[in-house]
């Protein structure tokens, strides 16, 4: 490693959020209130380039094509699902009354998988959750920390979209850093590093955040987002617990673990 490199290195994580931020705030200027989904995969790949050159690159690829998930492709988008259908019955048996059935056109679900949040995570969870938890692998309750600090600076990423009103504050205050860097953490960690699998949970996150908004109308509708929240830490606080606040870190991951959940 030359000095170039052993400077970088040791910058690499105010280097990388600061970057993910810059190449993603940029588009409010252009179409509010929006964010370049893709900003934290670009400031990956240059923090990769400038700390461990082709080596961490090719490293970093293998992240992003590792394919071999089996059943957790499913796992993840059916933690949210349960969620969502527990939130739905009780809001009905509250009292809600249900708006019509919700209509989710094939133009958004293109533009979502195009487009969507999902492909913030080449550089969440392709580059940031292995390098923090590599980083804090000695320390107690390390991976515990690293999910913590990830969650937290990818709630700072969404501020603008709280601030534009586009999504509610504890969107990225108390769901990203509690509840959705939790399972991700977990999801990535028992497929031996897989972040297609987590591609696919977030873009289901999309899918289902955008069916929700549509069952209920006012009140309602936010007394459903809560509960669909709640039951969500609920699940993450499980998954926490059930691994010892651990979320299936075993060490740097050296190949996939397989299809078997667990």
């Amino acid at each position: 490693m030359n000095r170039s490199q052993q400077f970088f290195t040791k910058i690499r994580f105010p280097l990388f959020f600061l970057l993910s931020y810059l190449l993603s705030w940029w588009l409010l200027a252009v179409m509010p209130p929006t964010i370049l989904s893709q900003g934290p995969a670009f400031a990956a790949v240059i923090v990769i380039a400038l700390t461990s050159g082709r080596a961490g690159l090719r490293e970093f690829w293998g992240r992003l094509t590792n394919f071999r998930g089996g059943w957790w492709y499913l796992i993840g988008p059916a933690i949210l699902a349960g969620a969502l259908i527990v939130a739905f019955v009780i809001s009905v048996l509250l009292g809600a009354s249900i708006s019509g059935p919700p209509r989710m056109p094939l133009e958004v679900i293109v533009i979502l998988l195009i487009f969507g949040g999902e492909w913030e995570e080449p550089g969440w969870t392709g580059y940031a959750l292995p390098a923090l938890q590599k980083r804090y692998a000695r320390v107690a309750n390390g991976p515990l920390i690293a999910t913590l600090i990830l969650g937290i600076f990818r709630g700072v990423w969404h501020l603008p979209l709280v601030l534009a009103g586009a999504i509610p504050w504890y969107d990225a205050v108390l769901l990203t850093p509690l509840v959705f860097q939790p399972i991700i953490s977990w999801l990535y960690n028992k497929t031996g590093g897989s972040v297609p699998v987590v591609i696919v949970f977030h873009y289901a996150s999309n899918l289902l955040g955008g069916i929700s908004g549509q069952l209920f109308e006012g009140p309602a509708a936010e007394q459903l987002r809560i509960l669909y929240y709640g039951f969500g830490f609920v699940a993450a606080f499980v998954i926490a617990w059930k691994t010892q606040f651990k979320f299936g870190w075993r060490g740097e991951p050296s190949e996939p673990a397989g299809s078997r959940p667990g």
